[in-house]
């Protein structure tokens, strides 16, 4: 099987570029720890998996926190047992939302006119907990600017530590400016387990700046012919369970 990191990366992680994105994202980190304990949000992604290790290179005690939707690839929950992250689990899951408003097609909700503010519940509230217990000052995530136009604008604007007034918590995001080779340098260069996902995807040649590690059932519709077609394959046995429940993600194939 094709594995997802290769020979060019670790070139690429001996570039000056690089270890100048390496001791910047460090240096953010170092400012960070000045003003409150660390603790990181773990997708079980590319991304958060570096700013993991990135994190704990200063604070080796940092604790991480991976808020479980329900519906995650299987390799994501083996990357959250390695890396020893705290399971947070939502009030809903993401299935039991979708099974109780009836979306993608389920065919017995309780309450077809439910609306969920389905990003309170599965990042702002289990964050909140997050913070309460382990008395956080600052949350590192895995954000890139690369990855959208509105974290570009957000990095541009907010830098790489910005404070959220509405809470007083500090966000830490020590990748905004790197780019997808800049990622997989860093798991080659320090030898990180990463998400099996990642492998298979590189195995049936999906392009490596599509490969996407996230909840399995999409919210938005930007990317979701990608997310299903790619799901059938990466994970076909996964991929027919959803759709016996919620048949409308077969539009998307």
């Amino acid at each position: 099987m094709r594995k997802a990191v290769t020979i060019g990366d670790l070139a690429h992680a001996r570039t000056r570029a690089f270890q100048e994105r390496v001791r910047a994202a460090l240096s953010v980190i170092e400012q960070a720890t000045t003003i409150g304990k660390i603790g990181v949000s773990y997708s079980g992604g590319k991304d958060s998996t570096c700013t993991l290790d990135l994190v704990r290179r200063l604070c080796p005690d940092a604790p991480s926190a991976f808020f479980d939707s329900g519906c995650e690839y299987p390799g994501t929950y083996e990357m959250v047992r390695r890396y020893e992250a705290t399971v947070i689990k939502p009030q809903m899951s993401l299935l039991e939302m979708c099974r109780y408003g009836g979306y993608w097609g389920y065919l017995k909700p309780e309450d077809p006119r439910a609306e969920f503010d389905f990003f309170g519940f599965l990042v702002a509230e289990p964050s909140e907990r997050f913070v309460e217990m382990y008395d956080l000052g600052v949350i590192a995530m895995g954000l890139r600017g690369q990855e959208s136009s509105g974290r570009r604008a957000s990095a541009r604007k907010r830098g790489e530590l910005y404070q959220i007034k509405a809470t007083g918590i500090w966000h830490l995001c020590p990748l905004a400016k790197w780019r997808t080779e800049d990622v997989w340098a860093y798991i080659a260069s320090r030898d990180l387990p990463y998400n099996p996902a990642y492998d298979k995807m590189a195995a049936i040649g999906i392009p490596r700046d599509r490969w996407r590690v996230a909840m399995l059932l999409g919210l938005t519709t930007p990317g979701l012919e990608e997310r299903y077609a790619w799901l059938r394959q990466v994970e076909p046995h996964i991929f027919y369970q959803l759709a016996a429940e919620f048949p409308k993600i077969l539009e998307f194939t």
